[in-house]
């Protein structure tokens, strides 16, 4: 069963004091917060504007504490993630929008045995970055905002009996069952621009009766590869037809 946890949110003291950090913050990237405490297999963060919460989904319910440094904006943009320390994987599932409320979630799931000690350090950056050209770097700030008007989309649509993993990247789209019975009628097509190294994606789902969830954003760490997942949490086949962004 799913429990929720509210933190207490403190100002930080200024961030040359606490940020220890060795990643540089980029420009018009603003430092949101610093997530610590223990994960024993998965749990989520939700962000909205200055609410932080917790989800654990599986595993021991543990302490943990968030300390927001600036509020969550609302408007479209980009949250990134740094893990300062912690074993599993973390990874931004929901990047925040108008159709969401302009809410991120970041899911920290730890396979090891036992409870970690995790550090993360959230980043917001918003999607008007770069539109504007400034002397002899227009040319390229042009072909961003090109890039942001011309999103590569992905439309997905299949029939799911529990899990299904889809993984979409520069070698084109690839699923498999992760449970239940074998996938059904998947079909996908991509319109709009191509896939872009450095860019993140977004879900918006039209049908289905569970939920679309991004596991990993593409990163050079993973080939540039977005990775979702489809739990459908009835029995037998529930139809899915959703679209993936990639900007």
């Amino acid at each position: 069963m799913m429990r929720t946890r509210s933190f207490v949110l403190r100002a930080w003291v200024p961030l040359a004091l606490v940020v220890a950090s060795p990643l540089v913050v980029h420009a018009q990237e603003t430092v949101l917060g610093r997530w610590s405490g223990r994960v024993d297999k998965e749990m989520q963060l939700t962000i909205r504007g200055n609410n932080v919460s917790s989800n654990t989904l599986s595993g021991q319910q543990l302490n943990g504490r968030f300390r927001l440094a600036t509020p969550l904006p609302s408007q479209d943009g980009t949250v990134r993630v740094a893990v300062e320390r912690g074993r599993g994987e973390v990874s931004v599932v929901q990047q925040p929008s108008a159709s969401n409320g302009y809410t991120a979630i970041i899911r920290m799931l730890d396979r090891g045995s036992g409870a970690d000690v995790y550090r993360v350090v959230a980043y917001f950056t918003p999607s008007n970055m770069g539109r504007r050209g400034r002397g002899n770097m227009g040319q390229g700030m042009g072909r961003g905002n090109n890039r942001i008007n011309n999103a590569a989309t992905l439309r997905w649509m299949g029939d799911v009996d529990s899990e299904v993993e889809i993984r979409w990247g520069p070698n084109g789209v690839n699923q498999r069952n992760l449970g239940g019975s074998s996938l059904r009628n998947a079909r996908s097509s991509q319109s709009g621009g191509g896939i872009i190294q450095g860019g993140s994606v977004t879900v918006s789902q039209r049908v289905g009766r569970g939920n679309v969830q991004i596991v990993q954003q593409p990163s050079a760490a993973n080939g540039w590869t977005a990775v979702l997942r489809v739990h459908d949490p009835q029995p037998g086949y529930g139809h899915y037809d959703f679209d993936v962004t990639w900007q």
